[in-house]
């Protein structure tokens, strides 16, 4: 079979070559893919562009490497492993198990860009005062809790401070191989936001429609994981409402993080 799919394409290439109509033809097939290629690169790279600073630079090099890391993306919503992991505490509430419905989020899910890095989320933002009031909470969060985190420039945004494991506090979670990174907001775009969570925590979160696991949650490149497993982008808010619900949310992050049993608010 090998042999007659050489034979024919042989023969093919031979009938181009002697035949200048059929060259024009390839010619002219060619050009208009090229075309279309280019057209469907530029618009990819636009999008790129669009997200503002996120761990890559925003140019020609950056968008090369995040779209290859893009061919390693994983299922956003798949939450089987975090539900099978051996650690299976939680510091959300009871009205977060999956029997009760007062912690679902309303409608579907936001967009967000096929780019793994920076993740964005294309539509659903919400005003520009519930944004204001989610960063407020977000640094009154650190505020309240100097024994807990602190800010400090975010390692995975590179451009923007983080709430971080305060360096007097141990970490309990993720210990080597992983930074003290808790969480932080995408205050140049759309101010969803990403947290680090407790295996069952990120589960409950991602069924109850608040957020999605990163594109490269628990992959490995180069030998070394790119994001912790239970990284979780949160959907930016869109009432004051909603913004309670996150801040609850990345206040069991820094529970986990940090095995702390109350973290204030």
């Amino acid at each position: 079979m090998a042999q007659r799919a050489h034979d024919l394409a042989l023969g093919f290439v031979n009938s181009v070559r002697h035949d200048p109509r059929k060259q024009y033809s390839a010619i002219a097939v060619a050009a208009l893919a090229s075309l279309m290629l280019g057209r469907i690169a530029w618009k990819d790279y636009r999008l790129f562009l669009s997200y503002g600073p996120g761990g890559l630079p925003s140019n020609v090099f950056g968008w090369t490497a995040t779209n290859i890391l893009r061919l390693m993306g994983i299922d956003m919503t798949d939450v089987s492993k975090a539900e099978e992991d051996a650690d299976q505490r939680s510091w959300l509430g009871e009205e977060w198990e999956p029997t009760k419905a007062q912690k679902s989020r309303d409608g579907s899910r936001p967009s967000v860009g096929p780019h793994p890095i920076p993740q964005r989320q294309l539509d659903q933002h919400g005003p520009k005062e519930v944004q204001q009031k989610f960063l407020s909470d977000f640094v009154s969060l650190v505020k309240q809790n100097p024994d807990l985190v602190q800010f400090k420039l975010s390692q995975y945004e590179r451009h923007t401070d983080a709430m971080w494991v305060a360096d007097s506090c141990p970490v309990y979670a993720l210990g080597s191989g992983h930074t003290r990174e808790v969480s932080h907001v995408h205050t140049n775009t759309d101010y969803s936001a990403h947290v680090v969570l407790s295996p069952k925590d990120a589960a409950k979160v991602i069924r109850a429609g608040w957020g999605q696991l990163h594109a490269l949650s628990g992959v490995s490149f180069l030998g070394k994981k790119v994001v912790p497993a239970n990284y979780v982008l949160l959907y930016s808010a869109r009432s004051d409402d909603e913004v309670d619900t996150l801040i609850e949310i990345i206040k069991a992050g820094i529970g986990f993080m940090t095995d702390a049993s109350v973290v204030r608010s």
